[in-house]
């Protein structure tokens, strides 16, 4: 269900023309990534409530915390990174079908590690997973 959710924002972010969007499990490294501006979508908490059964699918409400971090060169300023998130990202993830999200924290620093200013967005997400029943 991770890679379900990860995957359909970053395609949802994507199809809006958000680009490079990576995941945050996958496995290009941070030196391999774009120079520029890159956004890195993952999950930091996650829980699920008890299924809802139809006679054809199961419904799995749940909650998670959607980490998003937009990675900046030098170049940028925190005012241009939190510009970028606010008119490129923010009312495409508001407008995700099946997924509510609400703002819950956000933090700008300077990683040293990977030599980028780095926007953390921390994302309190509501949706339901619909998974089709086998007929075995």
């Amino acid at each position: 269900m991770f890679t379900d959710i990860i995957n359909g924002i970053i395609n949802n972010l994507r199809t809006h023309g958000v680009t490079p969007v990576y995941s945050a499990f996958d496995a290009v490294d941070t030196t391999n990534k774009s120079k520029e501006l890159s956004t890195i979508v993952g999950i930091g908490a996650f829980s699920c409530e008890k299924p809802i059964y139809s006679q054809y699918s199961i419904y799995f409400p749940f909650k998670a915390e959607i980490d998003i971090k937009i990675t900046a060169s030098e170049k940028y300023s925190l005012a241009q990174i939190y510009s970028y998130y606010d008119e490129k990202l923010e009312p495409v993830i508001s407008d995700m079908s099946g997924l509510t999200c609400v703002l819950s924290g956000l933090s700008a620093k300077f990683d040293t590690n990977i030599q980028r200013l780095v926007l953390n967005i921390r994302l309190d997400a509501n949706g339901i997973s619909k998974f089709e029943r086998s007929s075995t």
